[in-house]
């Protein structure tokens, strides 16, 4: 049996960032995941090379990935910087527009592959002091003792820690078998994510027009003619524009576009998922503590699921460490109640925001349509206010 500090069971974004924090700040760290490792991402850029799944990460969090020295490790020609934001209502005359320089920033965020976020965290993770990665252990239960929450693997491995921390991701395993609550309901919708090629340079801007069947989002790339797209659709739409043939989901998307945004010229590969949000009750239990996306996850529309996630991480490592100085045991209460109201305040807050983005633009009520674009159109004519929203966007 294996007996860590703590125990991190996860290896994606999440649960790699803090076992590198907590590693460098002399705790003993393991870190199990039921997958293999994850392949190292190509360097090609054809269309259908691209990852399926990219973050909008604030500058917030690359001073977060600096600091452990993975954003460094990125390379720059494959991240997509965006100093604009270009938002409008599909559906009537609302617009909207954002630059950095309006509040005295070089960006305003990066658009980065998943998988290139993963693979520098992880090289990260596994050349930090008291840090243990292992691959294909997946588990099989976990049972609460004295000494803390023993995990036993299904490839006959055992772990046991004081501290257990659930890093695997919105279908927690470790939340449900702990048996933490959650509140949960479902966006009736889906999202298709892809990569595009535009007849046009992306302009180092995010583009996102809310339809009445849900936001469609296009995000730029490294490359000026290539952005990643996250379409979201209510269930009745989604099946038959999924369904389409490559040329005609180019057709349907530039139709929904319509003058506002850039024109698609080809798609490559695409994906769906289903849209939910959920929230844990509670973050911690006796010698366990819950991050990310099994503590919370959001509608994709604002890409904030991955900053939310970094910063539950931060504050968690922070409170953890600041701990450990004042002599507390690792799963001392006083340190993770902390962390718990840190984060959750911060964490309903965004997602009633985002609850609130998509009841008001999924509306069909004509005044809620009208409300809308008035908002919008205020919100563009006074420079106070662009500079608050686009403060909140970059911490």
């Amino acid at each position: 049996m294996t007996h860590p500090d703590i125990l991190i069971v996860g290896a994606g974004v999440a649960g790699l960032s803090l076992a590198t924090a907590l590693g460098r700040e002399g705790f003993r760290v393991t870190v199990i995941d039921g997958a293999k490792r994850p392949p190292r991402p190509t360097a090609d850029r054809e269309i259908h090379d691209w990852d399926l799944r990219v973050s909008a990460l604030t500058p917030a969090s690359i001073d977060f990935l600096e600091r452990l020295g993975a954003w460094s490790a990125i390379p720059r020609d494959r991240t997509g910087c965006y100093t604009g934001m270009k938002v409008w209502d599909g559906h009537g005359s609302g617009r909207i527009g954002f630059d950095a320089s309006e509040v005295n920033a070089a960006y305003l965020g990066h658009i980065v592959e998943n998988r290139l976020t993963l693979q520098v965290l992880l090289q990260c993770a596994e050349t930090s002091p008291g840090v243990e990665v292992r691959w294909e252990c997946a588990m099989a239960d976990m049972t609460l003792t004295d000494s803390g929450w023993e995990i036993h693997c299904e490839d006959g491995s055992t772990f046991c820690a004081p501290l257990t921390v659930g890093a695997d991701g919105a279908r927690s395993r470790v939340r449900e078998w702990a048996g933490m609550p959650t509140r949960d309901w479902s966006y009736e919708q889906s999202a298709i994510v892809g990569t595009l090629k535009l007849a046009s340079r992306h302009q180092d801007a995010c583009w996102q027009a809310f339809l009445d069947t849900g936001p469609l989002a296009l995000l730029p790339l490294a490359d000026e003619d290539k952005v990643a797209i996250v379409w979201s659709l209510d269930e009745t739409q989604h099946e038959p524009i999924a369904a389409l043939s490559d040329e005609a989901f180019v057709s349907a998307l530039n139709w929904a576009l319509g003058d506002d945004g850039p024109q698609a010229t080809a798609v490559g590969p695409r994906a769906s998922f289903p849209l939910r949000q959920s929230h844990a009750v509670d973050y911690i239990d006796e010698g366990l503590v819950l991050v990310a996306d099994a503590a919370h996850s959001i509608h994709p529309l604002a890409g904030q699921g991955i900053n939310l996630g970094l910063s539950d991480v931060r504050v968690l490592a922070e409170e953890l460490t600041a701990g450990k100085a004042k002599g507390l045991a690792v799963d001392s209460p006083v340190a993770l109640k902390r962390y718990q109201r840190q984060r959750k305040t911060e964490n309903l807050a965004m997602m009633a925001a985002m609850e609130g983005f998509k009841r008001g633009f999924g509306s069909r009520n004509p005044l809620a349509v009208i409300a809308r674009n008035v908002g919008l159109s205020l919100v563009d004519q006074q420079a106070w206010l662009k500079r608050w929203f686009m403060g909140q966007a970059l911490s």
